[in-house]
C-alpha cells in the first residue's frame, strides 16, 4: 500500500524555510573571536532538520547537499574545525541556495541548480583530508568543545516508535543509516504484540529496536537522529561503560549466624568485586518479646556493578553458605530494568498494608571515581529529546522568523483561546435577545438596550480578536536587512551598522508581505546612496561606520515605519536642478516649493540625481513604484533629509486592510466614506474666499494655501441637495503631500467599517477603492483619494495631466488661483 506523502508537503516548506531563516539570522549573529556552542548547534539543529524532512519526502538533491554542510558544521560543533569569515560567507551562500532549491521544488522542478553544485564542489574541498601541518595549525590552541566528539563510548538505545510512525512519512531506516553515520551500529529487531496475519495494518509499526552504538558523540547528538518521532514514541538512550551488573537476591537460612557466618562480611566481599547497592527486607522480623538475636529474619536484594566480575567469582563468594539459603544469581539488562522502572512502582516506595517492608542497609562504592561513573545513578537521557522548536528559542531572542510566502500563519493559543471566548459571549448575548423578543413588551425596552449594548461591545471585542489572530511582529519583515545589510557594504566597501526597533510592533500580515519590497528599496537607496564612503565620512567628522536605523511603532490607528541614516541627506539644489532638466517644473515654480514638496520630486518616475548607474541603483527606477505600493496600502510616505546630516523616510499604513477608520459623508442620496487617515480638516467656506481659475478649477485660500476644490456630485455624476459652494461641507484631504478640498452635503458619523472589494464583487471603479454595509444595510463607497483627484485633474485639465505629476497638477492649480 502506498503512503501518500504530498499532503504534507506544505509543512515541510514552511518548517523548512523557518529553519533557513534561524541558520541565516544565527550566522549573522555569529561571533568568530568567541563562538557560542548554543549558536552553532541551533545552526547544525536547523539544518539537520532540513535534511531529515528532504530524505523522508525523497528530495535528495536537497538531502545530498544539507549533509554536506551539515558535516561541515559538525566538525565546527566538535572542535575539530575552526570556522573562518570565509566559512561564514560560505554557509550564507548555502543557505540561499537551499531557499532556492526549496522554491523549485515548490514549484515542481528538480531542485537543482548550478550554484548547489557549485557549492557541493567547494564542500568536498573542505571535507578533504588535511595535511598534517594543517591539521595543527587549525586546531591548535583550541579548546575542547564541551558539546564535541569525546574518546569512543558504548551507548544503548531502546527505540519503541508510535504505531502511526509509518502513516506520517517517517523512514526508520534511515534513522538507523544517520546512528551509523555517528559510529558503529549493531541493531536487534525485537517482534511484539504482533497481530493475526489478516488484522495486521502494513501502514502499523509493530515493532521496537534495541541498538548497541559505539560513537565519539555526545548523548544529545543521538538523540537528535530520532527528532521528528521523539513527541510519538518512546526512547531511552544510555550510556553502557562495558561494565557488567548484576542482581542477586540472598534469602539466609534462619540459622545461618549460628553456624558463624556472617551476612555483612559476605558483602565486604562483594564491595572487592565492585559497586554494590542492597535493600533489606525485614517484613519477617517479629515483635520485640519473640525476636531472638541468634536467628536471621532478614533477606537482601543486591545489585553488583563490576567492570571485571563473572559469574562464578560471585557464587564463589556464597559457597560456604549455599546449601542452607536460597541464592539466586542473574546478570542484568540496562535497557529493561529502566523500562521496568517507568512501568511499575519503585522498590523503594513506602509499602502498602500486608506487603514488604523495604529498608535501605548498604549503598557503598568501592571508590570515589567509581562512584562517578556508576550507571545506577546515571539518569535516562534524554526521554524528551531537543527539537526544531526548542532550538528556535535556546538561540537568541531577537532571531527573525519569516517564512517565504507561506500559505499560512502559525496562531499563539493564547489568541485562539481570546477567540473562543469571545464567541462564548456573542452567543450568549444572542440568546439572551433572543429569550427577550419572545415576551417582549414597552416596560422591557431597557434590557433591550442593555442588551444591545452588550451585543455591540462583544463583537466589537470580537472584531478585533479575529484581527490579531492576523497580526505578525514586523521583526518577520526586518529579517531580510541585517543579511542585506552585510552583503551591501561588502559589496560597496562601506562600513555600516543596523540598528532595528520596535521588532514586535504587530502588523496585518497582508499588509506585511505588501510592505516588504518598498522596504528592501528603501534601505538599498539609504545604503547606495545615503551612506557616504568611510573617507568622506571621516573627512567631515563623522564615524567612518555609517548607521542606518529601522523602526516601528504603533501611532493612532496606524504603524509608523522608519528608515533613517546619518549620511549625506538629500541635496535640495541637485533635485531641483534634475527636475528642471527633466521639464518637470520651471525656475520659477521649483523657487515657490518648499523642501517637503522638492524631496517628493524623487517619487517621480525615471527621476534620478546619481552621476553613474550601479547594479544596486541609479536608473530612476523604483522610488515610484514604492510611493505608489504604499498608497495601494492606503499608507502614506514622507521625507524629512538635512544635507551632510542625514534622511528620514517615514511611511504609514493601517494597522489592517480588512477595517478602516473612516467618516461618513452624504452627497444628495448617496453615502460616501473618506478614510479617516487622509482628512486633515473639515469647514465650510465663504463665497468670498472661493475663486475660480482657469480650466474651470475652483480654489479657496485656507490660511496662506490656495486649495483646489472638488466636486463631489460632478465627479461622480450625482445630484447634489446644492450647487452653492459657500452652501456646502469641504472636507481638506491630503494627497501626494498637497491638500485638496472635497466638496460634500453633509458630514456623518465616524465609524469602522469593514471593507468589501468593489473589483471582485462588481468590476474596477476609478476614484472608489471598495465598499461596505453599513447597518441599516445600505451600501457606502469608500473613496480612493488619489484616483478622485486624478480624475479631478482630467476635466480641468487635461494636458496638465498628461505631462506634469499629480503632485505637480495641483501645485499648478494653486499657483493659478494666486
Amino acid at each position: 500500500m502506498t503512503i501518500d506523502l504530498s499532503q504534507f508537503h506544505q509543512v515541510f516548506y514552511e518548517e523548512s524555510y523557518e529553519g533557513l531563516d534561524i541558520m541565516e539570522s544565527a550566522l549573522m549573529e555569529l561571533d568568530l573571536e568567541n563562538i557560542d556552542s548554543e549558536t552553532i548547534n541551533a545552526i547544525f539543529r536547523a539544518a539537520h532538520s532540513i535534511k531529515g524532512g528532504s530524505a523522508t519526502f525523497g528530495f535528495s538533491s536537497v538531502s545530498e547537499f544539507t549533509h554536506d554542510l551539515e558535516t561541515i558544521l559538525d566538525q565546527v560543533r566538535a572542535g575539530t574545525r575552526k570556522f573562518r569569515r570565509g566559512d561564514v560567507d560560505l554557509c550564507l551562500q548555502s543557505v540561499d541556495c537551499m531557499r532556492e532549491m526549496l522554491q523549485l521544488l515548490q514549484s515542481g522542478e528538480a531542485g537543482v541548480t548550478p550554484k548547489s553544485q557549485e557549492l557541493k564542489q567547494k564542500f568536498g574541498a573542505m571535507l578533504a583530508p588535511q595535511s598534517e601541518s594543517e591539521a595543527v595549525t587549525d586546531t591548535a590552541d583550541e579548546p575542547v568543545s564541551q558539546t564535541g566528539e569525546t574518546e569512543p563510548q558504548l551507548w544503548q538505545i531502546h527505540f519503541v516508535p508510535g504505531s502511526d510512525i509509518l502513516k506520517t512519512g517517517n523512514d526508520v531506516a534511515r534513522m538507523f543509516r544517520e546512528l551509523a553515520d555517528l559510529g558503529t551500529l549493531s541493531q536487534v529487531n525485537c517482534n511484539y504484540n504482533l497481530p493475526e496475519l489478516k488484522s495486521i495494518d502494513p501502514e502499523c509499526c509493530y515493532l521496537s529496536w534495541d541498538l548497541s552504538l559505539q560513537t565519539s558523540s555526545a548523548s544529545e547528538y543521538i538523540a537528535e537522529v530520532f527528532e521528528w518521532v521523539s513527541d510519538e514514541s518512546e526512547l531511552i538512550i544510555t550510556p553502557c561503560h562495558q561494565r557488567s551488573q548484576w542482581h542477586i537476591q540472598f534469602k539466609p537460612d534462619e540459622n545461618i549466624l549460628r553456624t558463624g557466618n556472617e551476612p555483612l562480611r559476605l558483602f565486604g566481599a562483594l564491595r572487592e568485586l565492585g559497586e554494590i547497592e542492597a535493600l533489606a527486607h525485614v517484613e519477617g522480623l517479629p515483635g520485640l518479646r519473640l525476636y531472638d538475636h541468634e536467628r536471621c529474619f532478614i533477606w537482601w536484594d543486591i545489585k553488583l556493578t563490576s567492570e571485571r566480575t563473572d559469574r562464578a567469582a560471585i557464587e564463589e563468594i556464597f559457597e560456604w553458605v549455599s546449601d542452607e539459603s536460597e541464592i539466586t544469581i542473574e546478570q542484568s539488562n540496562p535497557i529493561l530494568e529502566k523500562i521496568e522502572k517507568q512501568q511499575s512502582p519503585s522498590i523503594t516506595q513506602t509499602p502498602q498494608s500486608g506487603k514488604a517492608a523495604v529498608v535501605p542497609i548498604v549503598r557503598e562504592t568501592v571508590s570515589s571515581d567509581v562512584q562517578q561513573e556508576r550507571v545506577a545513578g546515571e539518569p535516562v537521557v534524554p526521554q524528551k529529546n531537543t527539537t526544531v522548536e526548542e532550538s528556535k528559542q535556546n538561540t537568541a531572542k531577537s532571531v527573525a522568523k519569516k517564512s517565504a510566502e507561506p500559505g499560512s500563519i502559525r496562531v499563539g493559543i493564547d489568541k485562539v483561546d481570546n477567540l473562543i471566548n469571545m464567541v462564548g459571549e456573542l452567543v450568549i448575548t444572542q440568546s439572551m435577545l433572543g429569550q427577550l423578543g419572545t415576551d417582549f413588551d414597552v416596560d422591557r425596552v431597557p434590557k433591550l438596550l442593555e442588551g444591545l449594548g452588550q451585543l455591540e461591545q462583544n463583537t466589537r471585542e470580537l472584531q478585533e480578536s479575529v484581527m490579531r489572530i492576523r497580526m505578525l511582529p514586523i521583526s518577520f519583515a526586518f529579517s531580510r536587512f541585517p543579511r542585506m545589510v552585510r552583503d551591501l557594504s561588502q559589496t560597496l566597501g562601506k562600513q555600516l551598522h543596523l540598528e532595528m526597533l520596535g521588532e514586535q510592533t504587530e502588523l496585518d500580515k497582508t499588509v506585511m508581505e505588501k510592505i516588504g519590497d518598498p522596504l528592501v528599496h528603501l534601505v538599498r537607496n539609504a545604503v547606495d546612496h545615503g551612506i557616504e564612503m568611510p573617507e568622506e565620512r571621516i573627512a567631515k567628522g563623522k564615524s567612518a561606520t555609517g548607521r542606518i536605523t529601522l523602526n516601528a511603532y504603533h501611532q493612532g490607528g496606524n504603524v509608523v515605519i522608519e528608515i533613517s541614516d546619518d549620511g549625506k541627506g538629500l541635496d535640495r539644489e541637485k533635485i531641483v536642478s534634475k527636475a528642471v532638466e527633466k521639464h518637470l517644473l520651471s525656475s520659477a515654480e521649483a523657487d515657490s516649493l518648499n523642501d517637503e514638496q522638492v524631496f517628493d520630486l524623487i517619487f517621480q518616475p525615471g527621476f534620478s540625481t546619481a552621476h553613474a548607474v550601479s547594479d544596486l541603483s541609479g536608473r530612476g527606477v523604483g522610488m515610484d513604484v514604492v510611493k505608489r505600493n504604499i498608497q495601494a496600502l492606503n499608507g502614506i510616505v514622507e521625507i524629512r533629509s538635512e544635507k551632510d546630516k542625514g534622511s528620514t523616510i517615514t511611511i504609514r499604513l493601517p494597522l489592517t486592510l480588512a477595517i478602516l477608520d473612516g467618516q461618513l459623508v452624504r452627497v444628495g442620496t448617496n453615502t460616501y466614506i473618506f478614510p479617516l487617515v487622509s482628512i486633515i480638516e473639515s469647514l465650510q467656506c465663504r463665497r468670498e474666499f472661493i475663486n475660480k481659475v482657469a480650466g474651470g478649477c475652483n480654489v479657496f485660500k485656507l490660511r496662506d494655501d490656495y486649495v483646489p476644490i472638488i466636486e463631489l456630485h460632478k465627479t461622480f455624476a450625482v445630484k447634489p441637495d446644492t450647487t452653492d459652494l459657500d452652501q456646502s461641507l469641504i472636507v481638506v484631504v491630503e494627497c501626494d503631500g498637497d491638500k485638496v478640498g472635497i466638496v460634500v452635503d453633509e458630514l456623518l458619523a465616524q465609524q469602522q467599517v469593514v471593507i468589501k472589494s468593489l473589483e471582485q464583487n462588481y468590476k474596477r471603479v476609478d476614484g472608489i477603492s471598495g465598499a461596505t454595509i453599513l447597518g441599516d444595510g445600505t451600501v457606502a463607497l469608500i473613496l480612493d483619494i488619489v484616483g478622485i483627484v486624478k480624475l479631478a485633474g482630467e476635466k480641468f485639465n487635461q494636458s496638465i495631466t498628461r505631462n506634469s505629476s499629480l503632485s505637480q497638477s495641483i501645485v499648478n492649480l494653486a499657483q493659478m488661483a494666486s
